[in-house]
């Protein structure tokens, strides 16, 4: 769709130096010229920015540019929130769950724990400039956080783990799939049922080797990428 194009052009403008944070972007006047396309086709684009977070729409302002996409680096584990503050755009932490189960087997077998040791269940959602764009489930084992709450959960895990309770982050053993979302995530993260989405799963280890956490987080497309720098 030629929608989609000039979308995707638009954001990649974005996502490069020729815009800040708090620009304006070009009028709609403008854009159709530049696009050489149909008013309906640049309101479509811009609108599809807004759903973004990248974009958003003032009375009589034009549009503003409140969000980048942001980009993760392979070569070290950083918290997002740690992500957040280099781009400087707006998070929020939304925790949808925290129980105590029993893992299955998937889940002990990453904890490197026994079937019938207890792990905290933690469902969030990060949400960037308003929009959802992280749908988070992660497990870690009771007996290493006998204290933790919902309270803990409401920033970053890192920052907790690492500031309030003392733990050393030794780094994380990450993995990319293709998932198709199932109705909650589409639900979340305004996404259609029938198109692939990016899945990282996660195992974070401590410096004495322990493992703390096992996190399956899904992403709204376009709202977050990894890149890496590979030699030859």
């Amino acid at each position: 769709m030629l929608y989609k194009k000039v979308m995707q052009d638009l954001k990649s403008r974005i996502d490069s130096d020729e815009f800040n944070i708090g620009d304006t972007l070009s009028t709609e006047k403008e854009l159709i010229e530049y696009y050489s396309v149909s008013r309906i086709t640049i309101r479509k684009a811009v609108d599809e920015l807004v759903k973004l977070g990248l974009v958003e729409k003032r009375q009589g302002a034009g549009s503003s540019v409140i969000g980048k996409t942001m980009t993760g680096s392979m070569l070290n584990l950083r918290s997002t929130i740690e992500y957040m503050t280099e781009y400087g755009v707006n998070l929020e932490y939304q925790v949808a769950e925290f129980t105590l189960i029993n893992p299955d087997e998937e889940v002990a077998k990453a904890l490197d724990i026994a079937k019938d040791d207890k792990v905290y269940f933690i469902r969030r959602f990060k949400i960037i400039n308003s929009v959802p764009a992280m749908y988070e489930d992660s497990y870690m084992p009771v007996a290493m956080f006998p204290q933790m709450n919902i309270m803990s959960l409401q920033g970053s895990k890192y920052h907790y783990l690492e500031s309030e309770l003392g733990f050393e982050i030794d780094g994380a053993i990450q993995d990319f799939e293709a998932i198709m979302p199932d109705k909650h995530i589409c639900e979340i993260l305004d996404v259609l049922p029938k198109i692939p989405i990016l899945r990282l799963l996660s195992t974070g280890k401590l410096k004495d080797g322990r493992i703390f956490e096992y996190t399956k987080t899904s992403f709204k497309p376009n709202t977050y990428s990894y890149k890496h720098y590979v030699k030859r």
